[in-house]
């Protein structure tokens, strides 16, 4: 007989009721609490890390543990198994928080939030939309009908589009009418070809229409709460995606969603992550979620199909085919999202299976698809979506850079939170950084790995092939890996350092970013000088430094006031789509005019990224001497 047994998790003070053999990864997971755990459970990142307090386990590592995990009762949560009563800590770079922070989002491009930009480049027509009626009593001498009133009034204000209305208003409208004197509010939603009632409030509430704008990144999820009626975004915010904790790209989640169970599993996981920050995001700013009446996603075809729990496994296999490319209107219940019930869930329409509705925002938000000269887009993440062109045409490519530049696959990679270092200079022996907000470091972010990835090779502490070289004091050797320690005094007592297979991840991610650019361009006949405008999007873009991006490989070398930074333009998109029927209109007509490069049957690209695969990058015959 299976015992069940008692796991205790700090500093949550939750207690989880699990199978006695039990790894802790999935019974957290069970728990409801998400952590790092970029390989899904295999043991092979190394990030899931807990500590044990008290209690009876089994490691599975418990040879291969260093004298200092041993010392401070550190191990692997997918590797440690709950043999009884058992009590451990999460440490704070471990945990997937669902706590809203807004710091990242303080300093976005060039644009005010507090005056949403959407209104001078696409006109104002929301998706939803509050109406205030004060309807004529019901008389002796005026017997028109309930409905008929309704649509007579209605016909005063507008003649765009035809209205629908639910049974659900229909039953509520009789009493409505009579005991509010003729005073009330209609919820309608605004799609191509009519307005539906959605629901009918007594009164005057015309004031309370919210919506949700969310972007739904393989590792980050970002979410908006926007004042409809206001125009204006109220709170911003950013925490990791819980299916963080299946794996690190869309192909490990999407071979885990073929599992038995895995495609519930990362449904519930996004679904959930989602919540919170709504429930986040309105408490903090005292609104009610009855008062949301849209969510809009943006997001790459992966996500959006997990997040909808559609099957995405013909998105990797030939010929990679999406199960839509612009999907209805669905209700927010039928998707899981807790807003009000009858509200709406929107995503914005993807032209292919690697670029999505991310970058149908990008285009839009960047204004690419209207410029007069050669522009490039490029969306920074763990996959790099890159779009040439301008009002003529458009060209566009995905890249699996993978996810070193948000943070994981690299041993000590955090995202952009407090904490986080973000800056490096090295002058001989020593290192200088500074961090997010000042504190004490926890970890190095996208930001950061530029610049010590260039400092290392400019200081000649690794080579062109990004190999350690020579003799540093900050060298050391540890498990049979060269590393270099950036520093000892982290926020957890453990050192921060660089590995040689961090460094080998960089130079791939930068290289995948950087040949991808460099394929489509030879691919339409044109060259680096050619482009006029890059803008540069990404969760990090803002404070990438440009001369080092350039000088390790990962941006063409081009004058750097060419460069622009547009911060999260997939977030942006979302809240365009929700205020904008012209830029909901221009999403899909965008769509139609891609043109799409497939870097993985294209004859130039692994030429392209073989001669990337240095610092900052080489010539393709140089790439066989190096061999």
């Amino acid at each position: 007989m299976i015992k069940s047994v008692f796991l205790t998790v700090q500093p949550f003070n939750k207690k989880i009721l699990v199978k006695k053999g039990s790894d802790i990864l999935s019974s957290l997971v069970k728990g409801g609490i998400f952590i790092t755990s970029h390989c899904g459970g295999k043991g092979i990142c190394r990030k899931c890390k807990i500590k044990i307090l008290k209690g009876s386990f089994y490691s599975e590592e418990e040879e291969k543990l260093t004298e200092e995990r041993k010392d401070k009762n550190i191990y692997l949560a997918c590797r440690t198994k709950v043999m009884g009563n058992l009590e451990i800590e999460i440490l704070p770079e471990t945990v997937i928080s669902e706590k809203v922070e807004d710091k990242t989002f303080e300093k976005e491009g060039e644009f005010s939030y507090r005056t949403h930009p959407v209104k001078d480049d696409f006109g104002l027509s929301p998706i939803t939309k509050k109406i205030f009626l004060k309807l004529p009593q019901p008389s002796f001498e005026d017997t028109t009908s309930d409905y008929e009133r309704l649509l007579r009034e209605l016909k005063k204000i507008t003649d765009e589009i035809p209205f629908s209305i639910n049974i659900e208003s229909i039953r509520k409208l009789p009493n409505i009418l009579r005991d509010g004197l003729g005073e009330l509010t209609l919820t309608v939603v605004k799609d191509e070809k009519y307005y539906e009632v959605v629901n009918i409030e007594q009164g005057d509430t015309s004031l309370n229409n919210f919506g949700i704008a969310i972007d739904i990144g393989t590792t980050t999820i970002a979410a908006s709460l926007l004042d409809i009626k206001e125009e204006v975004v109220l709170k911003k915010g950013v925490t990791f995606n819980r299916q963080a904790s299946f794996g690190d790209d869309i192909i490990s989640r999407i071979v885990f969603a073929e599992k038995k169970g895995g495609l519930k599993k990362l449904h519930q996981a996004v679904v959930e992550t989602v919540n919170g920050m709504i429930v986040n995001l309105t408490e903090s700013c005292g609104i009610s979620i009855n008062d949301i009446y849209c969510v809009v996603i943006s997001g790459n075809m992966t996500m959006v199909h997990l997040l909808l729990e559609i099957n995405p496994s013909f998105l990797r296999k030939e010929p990679y085919i999406p199960v839509a490319n612009i999907f209805p209107l669905f209700k927010s219940s039928d998707v899981g999202i807790r807003i009000n019930r009858k509200g709406v869930v929107a995503t914005i329409p993807g032209g292919y299976p690697y670029v999505g509705g991310d970058i149908t925002a990008g285009i839009l938000i960047s204004g690419i698809y209207k410029e007069e000269v050669l522009s490039l887009f490029v969306d920074i993440g763990t996959n790099g979506e890159i779009v040439v062109g301008n009002k003529d045409f458009l060209v566009c490519a995905s890249a699996s850079a993978g996810p070193a530049f948000e943070g994981s696959g690299v041993r000590n990679g955090v995202r952009v939170m407090e904490g986080a270092i973000q800056t490096f200079q090295i002058r001989n022996e020593d290192v200088h950084f500074e961090t997010v907000g000042g504190t004490k470091p926890i970890g190095i972010c996208g930001s950061g790995y530029i610049e010590l990835l260039c400092e290392l090779f400019k200081n000649n502490i690794i080579n062109r092939n990004g190999i350690f070289i020579g003799k540093h004091k900050r060298i050391i050797e540890k498990d049979g890996m060269k590393e270099f320690v950036v520093t000892e005094n982290s926020a957890n007592g453990e050192e921060i350092a660089i590995t040689q297979a961090d460094i080998d991840n960089l130079i791939r991610a930068k290289g995948a970013i950087f040949s991808a650019i460099s394929t489509i361009l030879k691919t339409i006949g044109l060259k680096f000088e050619d482009i006029k405008k890059f803008y540069i999007a990404g969760g990090f873009g803002n404070s990438i430094n440009i001369k080092k991006a350039v000088e390790i490989g990962l941006l063409p070398d081009l004058p750097e006031e060419r460069f622009k930074f547009l911060g999260n333009t997939s977030l942006r998109g979302a809240e365009g789509y929700i205020l904008s029927e012209e830029f909901r209109r221009l999403s899909r007509e965008i769509i139609k005019k891609l043109t799409y490069v497939d870097l993985s049957r294209s004859p130039i690209y692994m030429e392209e990224y073989m001669k990337s695969l240095f610092i900052p990058h080489t010539d393709y015959l140089e790439t066989l001497e190096f061999k």
